[in-house]
């Protein structure tokens, strides 16, 4: 009898909360600090406020919210690629070389965020942004969105509908996980916007140390569990 590692479901829900959490990090920073730009939610966040600066004050002032679109787009296009070609069957090997690429990244654009004009900043983010939302995407067994609470929010409720009404116990139990990402969010903005007002260009340091954490924590034998085949 042979034994194959995989990973424990709480590996993926820390994983998932660690990306929700810097993702409100980062909106909140590149919000406050870059022209009013979401990196994360691209629908209400990046194509809403493209039109109506557009509208309002003119090309000068919406371009900003292009190429952040533009590097979400390709983020997810990569992750996609990415995931179905690293470490192909074998699930340690391939989490670690995701997460380890999203380390590099994250702090490369760290060291960088000085010299990088705005434009290619905030195009790298979104980069980022779509890698990680496409990645890390599960928390108790369920698919939700880490930076797009537009869908987490329609889900929370109809789920709260099943849960009250219907009295189905499944219906609470993804409540209860969409509450938590909603609330892991909100924290992670708070903590953005708290680091971006009080210290300049430390968020993005911050949230390369938690991505080193939750690097470090796919290495630890708890993280895995070991089933017998």
């Amino acid at each position: 009898m042979s034994s194959k590692s995989q990973w424990r479901p709480l590996t993926l829900t820390i994983l998932t909360l660690g990306a929700t959490l810097v993702m409100g990090m980062v909106d909140a920073e590149t919000f406050l600090n870059h022209g009013a730009v979401f990196v994360s939610a691209q629908t209400g966040g990046t194509l809403v406020v493209l039109m109506v600066k557009f509208v309002l004050h003119g090309w000068s002032a919406a371009w900003v919210n292009v190429p952040v679109f533009i590097g979400y787009f390709l983020g997810c296009f990569g992750a996609q690629g990415l995931s179905e070609r690293l470490g192909r069957g074998d699930s340690r090997r391939q989490l670690r070389a995701l997460m380890a690429i999203d380390v590099v990244v994250y702090f490369g654009l760290a060291g960088l965020q000085k010299m990088l004009p705005t434009l290619w900043l905030i195009f790298a983010l979104g980069v980022v942004a779509g890698y990680e939302l496409t990645v890390f995407r599960e928390v108790g067994g369920i698919a939700i969105n880490n930076g797009i609470m537009t869908g987490n929010t329609k889900n929370l409720a109809t789920a709260t509908y099943r849960s009250w009404v219907d009295h189905d116990h499944t219906a609470l139990q993804h409540q209860g996980r969409l509450l938590l990402v909603l609330a892991i969010f909100l924290v992670g903005c708070g903590s953005g916007a708290l680091l971006a007002q009080v210290a300049d260009f430390t968020v993005l340091w911050v949230a390369s140390g938690v991505k080193t954490a939750l690097l470090a924590w796919l290495f630890l034998p708890r993280a895995q569990a070991v089933s017998g085949n």
